[in-house]
């Protein structure tokens, strides 16, 4: 059984700190994902927290991890839809079809899964690692992460080149998300 299993099953017992890490690991995905449709930050963090605690009132019936994640992500579609429904502002009827759309939802679920993912395993590489992998992802080369961290090119390059290769260790087993980027 894998960690994310074990958070599940000590939330369906009521673990209030097993929440609170799966809350702290999905709400920001959750918010983006709200934001796809809402295009509001504010209620797509209230879109996000309300499915949060309609997961935890439910939380004994799901039986893994990716029936909880999916009964998430359709309740905020179905709440970002329905908010967009009842809002004044002038929706496009066309543009609503496209949010209301199996595909868009699809494809909106896959980015952010993929971008969690990808999240957790950089978050899993050694400190110094992550850091140069973070600036070189800002657009920064390998002279410039050098001078900014105060290390030699050659550093940062070996760096990069370890933090690469664990990341397809950590990530092998989700491939087939990775090349939907």
């Amino acid at each position: 059984m894998d960690s994310t299993q074990n958070i599940l099953s000590d939330i369906q017992s009521g673990d209030k700190k097993s929440f609170k890490v799966f809350f702290d690991d999905y709400y920001p995905i959750l918010c983006s994902f709200a934001n796809k449709y809402l295009k509001s930050e504010d209620q797509s963090k209230d879109v996000a927290q309300e499915a949060l605690i309609k997961f935890w009132e439910k939380r004994t019936e799901f039986n893994d991890i990716r029936g909880a994640k999916g009964f998430l992500y359709v309740i905020i579609k179905n709440n970002c839809i329905n908010i967009l429904k009842k809002s004044k502002r002038n929706i496009d009827l066309s543009a609503l079809k496209e949010l209301q759309s199996e595909s868009f939802f699809k494809t909106n679920l896959i980015d952010k899964e993929t971008f969690r993912i990808v999240r957790n395993a950089v978050d899993n590489l050694p400190q110094r690692q992550k850091e140069i992998l973070e600036l070189s992802l800002k657009g920064l080369k390998n002279p410039e992460i050098a001078t900014q961290l105060k290390i030699s090119p050659h550093t940062v390059h070996t760096a990069k080149k370890n933090a690469y290769r664990k990341l397809r260790e950590l990530l092998k087993d989700n491939y087939y998300l990775i090349l939907f980027i």
